[in-house]
């Protein structure tokens, strides 16, 4: 081989070589977006389950009661916290007697006391029921945290049935779901649970319907991922349908 062919294959090699190395670039940034894509795919359907998961949660409580605690019926502005009485027909424990039943009668939330949620607080304990920025605002028996006292859904009697609150908030980036214990002593008896994570925001607008015996809510649950993928889900759910 002459020293020209020799130099000409040299140069063809070193060409051959540039080729590749930009092949492999691009290869390997199309490779690179396509794990991008994947994960930010695999992020999205987990926080798709995530959020199906917890709406139907609240669903199936908002759709078996048969009251609307918060957001308060005075008002239509759009809060962060959702509170229903605990479904008459749930019974959790099989004894024959529903949850919500506390006396054990037969007839859930008939008996009931000047502090209607017999938890000593003002409203739901722990919970700003009006939206001012305070919490537990009053006495025992301010019922809705509105300034006034003893006014009990019905005329109080010997008190030995309490409405018992199924209670959904947003704390540390966490949906929580706050139910009454089995056979509570009283209505600060309870445990919160968390049914969702990477809670970016919720969102509670009452839905005024021009019927007083419709209660109805527009939930709002915003998820996101460490990437900063954000995804928003609705419901608009109807008290007493199940």
């Amino acid at each position: 081989m002459t020293r020209h062919q020799r130099g000409v294959a040299l140069a063809e090699l070193l060409v051959a070589a540039a080729i590749a190395a930009l092949l492999m670039a691009t290869l390997a940034g199309v490779l690179d977006g396509v794990r991008q894509t994947d994960t930010q795919l695999a992020g999205r359907a987990l926080l798709q389950r995530d959020a199906r998961l917890a709406l139907a949660r609240m669903a199936n409580m908002v759709e078996g009661s048969r009251r609307l605690l918060v957001p308060l019926e005075t008002t239509s502005a759009t809060g962060g916290v959702l509170a229903v009485a605990l479904p008459p027909g749930l019974d959790r424990n099989g004894d024959g007697f529903a949850d919500a039943d506390n006396d054990h009668n037969g007839i859930p939330d008939d008996d009931l006391p000047a502090d209607a949620t017999r938890d000593g607080a003002a409203g739901i304990k722990g919970i700003d029921d009006d939206g001012d920025g305070s919490i537990d605002d009053g006495g025992s028996t301010d019922n809705d945290e509105n300034g006034s006292l003893g006014d009990a859904p019905v005329f109080p009697k010997s008190g030995a049935d309490w409405i018992d609150p199924v209670v959904y908030r947003v704390n540390n980036g966490q949906l929580l779901e706050r139910l009454p214990n089995l056979n509570p002593g009283s209505g600060a008896d309870y445990t919160e649970r968390p049914i969702a994570d990477k809670v970016v925001s919720l969102e509670i607008t009452r839905i005024a319907t021009g019927n007083r015996r419709t209660r109805e809510v527009l939930v709002r649950l915003t998820l996101g991922d460490p990437a900063g993928e954000t995804a928003t889900w609705t419901r608009r759910l109807r008290l007493g349908v199940r």
